[in-house]
C-alpha cells in the first residue's frame, strides 16, 4: 500500500503527483490513499466520497465526508510521517519515504517497487515522485479515475460545440497572472498584451484556416484587448476550465502543471511560453 502524505501546491501539481502515484500502483499491484487530494476531491466522482481517495475507488459510502474531515486527516497523516522520519524510524511501524525538491524518486527503481510491495504501508512526502514510462503505460485508466462529473462535461461540451461551429481549429490559451505576479520573482508573469501577441501570431502562422481561442485564466483580462480576435471565454471555474483546455487542438500557456495537466488529460500538443509574447510553433497542431 501507497500513501500520499504531502499536500504540495494546487490542483495541477495534485493531479501531477497523484497520476504518477496511480501508475506506480497498478504497475505493482497494491492500493493508493491520496487524501492529499482533500480540498479537490468533491471534483471527482470516483474520490468524491472516499475520504482516502483510494484507487482502485473504495466501494459505495454512504456519508460524504466533510472538507474539515479530510484536511483533518491529512494533516495527521503528514505530521505522522514527519514525526517518523525525524525519529528514524522509516520501516517500521510503516515505511516512509521523504524527499525534499529538488530531490527526486524514480519510481520504477527497484527499491521504491520493493518498498511498495511490502507489508507495511509505505508513506510518501514530497513533490517528485515521477515514473514518465509507468504514467504513459497506465495513462488510460489515470484518464478514467480522474474523469469530471457529466454536468461539467456536459457544459464544456456545449463551450467547444460553439467555439468550433465558427473555426478550423480551436487553441486553448491558460493566462496565469494571479500568483505569477510573484511566484520566480514573476518570470513567468506576462501580461494581457503578451498573451495577445502570441495569439495574433497564431493565427498569422495559419492564413486561410479560421482560429478561435478558448482563453481560460485566474485573472480578469479585459475582452477587448483581443477584439480582432476569435475568442470564447472559459467558465472560471476551476475543473471546467481545466477541462475544457484539454478539448482544445493546442494548448498554449506559461510553465504550468496545470496546462500541463489538460495537453496530458486531453491528449493534445503543449507549447509552453518561456518569454513574454513568446512564438508558437502551429506545426505542433495535429489537425
Amino acid at each position: 500500500m501507497i500513501i500520499n502524505a504531502l499536500r504540495y501546491g494546487q490542483l495541477g501539481n495534485r493531479l501531477l503527483v497523484y497520476a504518477h502515484l496511480i501508475a506506480a500502483a497498478r504497475e505493482y499491484g497494491v492500493t493508493l490513499l491520496n487524501p492529499a487530494m482533500c480540498e479537490y476531491a468533491h471534483l471527482f466522482p470516483a474520490i468524491a466520497d472516499d475520504v482516502w481517495c483510494r484507487y482502485p475507488p473504495a466501494g459505495a459510502v454512504l456519508k460524504r465526508p466533510p472538507l474539515l474531515t479530510r484536511v483533518c486527516l491529512t494533516q495527521t497523516i503528514s505530521r505522522i510521517t514527519k514525526l517518523l522520519w525525524a525519529v528514524g524510524l522509516k520501516r517500521y511501524p510503516c515505511g516512509v519515504l521523504r524527499i525534499r525538491y529538488p530531490e527526486q524518486c524514480d519510481l520504477m527503481d527497484a527499491t521504491f517497487a520493493r518498498l511498495a510491495r511490502a507489508k507495511p504501508p509505505l508513506l510518501v512526502s514530497g513533490w517528485e515522485f515521477r515514473s514518465d514510462l509507468l504514467l504513459q503505460k497506465h495513462a488510460d485508466q489515470v484518464r478514467t479515475h480522474l474523469q469530471i462529473d457529466s454536468c461539467r462535461r456536459a457544459a464544456i461540451h456545449r463551450l467547444l460545440t460553439t467555439s468550433r461551429e465558427s473555426s478550423d481549429v480551436v487553441v486553448g490559451v491558460h493566462i496565469r497572472q494571479g500568483d505569477y505576479a510573484e511566484w520566480e520573482a514573476g518570470r513567468y508573469y506576462y501580461s494581457t498584451h503578451d498573451y495577445y501577441q502570441t495569439m495574433r501570431n497564431i493565427v498569422e502562422q495559419l492564413p486561410g484556416r479560421r482560429v478561435s481561442f478558448l482563453v481560460c485564466s485566474d485573472s480578469h483580462p479585459e475582452p477587448t484587448e483581443f477584439s480582432d480576435l476569435q475568442v470564447h471565454w472559459g467558465s472560471g471555474h476551476i475543473v471546467e476550465d481545466l477541462y475544457g483546455l484539454a478539448e482544445t487542438d493546442l494548448v498554449v500557456g506559461p510553465p504550468s502543471t496545470y496546462s500541463g495537466w489538460a495537453a496530458f488529460y486531453g491528449q493534445k500538443p503543449l507549447a509552453i511560453l518561456q518569454k513574454p509574447g513568446d512564438v508558437v510553433d502551429v506545426g505542433l497542431l495535429n489537425c
